[in-house]
């Protein structure tokens, strides 16, 4: 019990941050040193500096802010509401048209930006009151914008995956290749429910009236609306699956897209690039801190044997469905409290060995991860996009109404989840085929 001490304090401290929402940076790195401290003296703490300067050092990090800001412009560029005119009318005219629309125009949304919350929140602005108000159900309208906009997580260039990256020390360009194939069988899984609902309860997903269409031609004009937000994405993987250029120079190219955008729109000015620059300021310096606090908790973690400890149970467990119900079920319950950012810097290392050990491709199990965890942004009590959601829902939508919503696209990304780990070869083939 004495060698438990140390481990048992550490992860004490941590739930105790959770429960009294002290912030999760300061959570990670208070309950590290006060552990180093305590049981292992203060010529611990210049290891634990030590190993937070070796993650900040890390030139995979330069990506993130530069995907961050190409996110923050895109989302003031005009591009998603000339995607969603668009959209609007070449799918309303169908049963659940515009639910269907809304998952396609989420992934568009999520493959320029790289993050969760833009699709979740830019979606729930314009798409929610206009579905709401032509009748959609309400689980109908709230479910497919929370559902895709989780797809920020898995779809590249998710910063996420860049974490990831830097953490396992693989290839990101890889890791956006793997995360393709799941990503849009995800698309594919949520845009059939939603056909298949609307079919058998069409009141769930009218169509939209005649009045409402346009003509073909003018159908035609709206469709110049998906140029720029194809043309970034295009961009951004473009240049890294041919080899043209790295992840953090795609980045780069990803900016200049997005600045490009907004100049089209007549949205570009010093004040909206001030704007986006503050938020990226913002965002970055918070995801920064995570992880420093981060780097410290594992430092000590596996400086007081926690990692022996977990992995000498999951070796123990034997059979590989039963080692991966316990990381499954680790990473759901976590994923209830934490973000995905913190979540794969104190897991990552913990499971990432015992994977290899079992014959999976890092590459494989960075994708898996992030396809459960998109779970965790998803499930209540504390999923992030639950939150988002209610920030910008008409005043009518409640929370348990959001509750509600996302039920079946649950059940759809667990699905998928089980899929991907019966068929590995799902998330390899492409980066075998691209990057290899």
């Amino acid at each position: 019990m004495t060698e438990l001490l140390p481990v048992l304090t550490l992860v004490g401290g941590l739930l105790l941050g959770l429960i009294t929402g002290f912030p999760m940076a300061f959570t990670l790195s208070s309950s590290a040193i006060v552990t180093a401290f305590f049981f292992f003296g203060a010529q611990t703490l210049p290891f634990v500096a030590t190993n937070v300067f070796g993650m900040m050092s890390s030139m995979v990090l330069i990506a993130m802010p530069l995907f961050i800001l190409m996110a923050c412009v895109l989302e003031k560029s005009g591009v998603a509401e000339d995607l969603y005119a668009f959209m609007y009318q070449a799918l309303g005219p169908v049963r659940g048209g515009l639910a269907m629309s809304t998952v396609l125009i989420c992934a568009v949304i999520a493959a320029m930006s790289g993050i969760s919350t833009t699709g979740v929140v830019t979606m729930g602005i314009i798409a929610l009151p206009i579905m709401l108000k032509l009748g959609y159900n309400k689980s109908l309208a709230i479910g497919p914008i929370l559902a895709g906009g989780a797809l920020g997580l898995l779809i590249p260039p998710s910063i996420s995956l860049v974490i990831y990256g830097m953490v396992a020390r693989v290839s990101v360009g890889k890791l956006f290749a793997g995360g393709l194939a799941p990503g849009l069988l995800l698309v594919a899984s949520f845009l059939v429910y939603v056909a298949v609902r609307c079919h058998f309860q069409p009141s769930y997903g009218p169509a939209l009236s005649r009045e409402e269409r346009v003509p073909l031609k003018e159908l035609f004009i709206l469709s110049k609306g998906l140029i720029l937000p194809l043309g970034v994405v295009a961009l951004v993987l473009g240049t890294i699956f041919s080899g043209i250029a790295s992840p953090t120079e795609a980045a780069a190219v990803g900016v200049a897209g997005a600045m490009f955008s907004a100049l089209v729109n007549r949205r570009l000015s010093w004040e909206m690039l001030s704007d986006a620059a503050m938020r990226t300021m913002s965002i970055s310096g918070m995801v920064m801190w995570i992880l420093f606090g981060a780097a410290c908790f594992t430092s000590i973690f596996f400086r007081t044997g926690g990692q022996a400890y977990i992995a000498d149970f999951l070796i123990g467990l034997e059979s590989p469905v039963l080692i991966f119900g316990f990381i499954l079920t680790v990473l759901i319950v976590m994923g209830c409290f934490l973000d995905e950012i913190t979540q794969v810097m104190i897991t990552v290392p913990i499971f990432l060995p015992i994977i290899i050990q079992l014959g999976y491709d890092p590459v494989w199990f960075g994708v898996f991860f992030m396809t459960v965890v998109q779970i965790g942004y998803l499930t209540p009590p504390f999923g992030f996009c639950l939150f988002y959601m209610k920030g910008v829902a008409p005043p009518e939508v409640s929370m348990a109404d959001i509750y509600r919503s996302i039920t079946p696209f649950v059940l759809i990304q667990l699905a998928v989840v089980i899929f991907i780990l019966i068929f590995p070869g799902v998330v390899m083939w492409l980066p075998t085929v691209l990057l290899n």
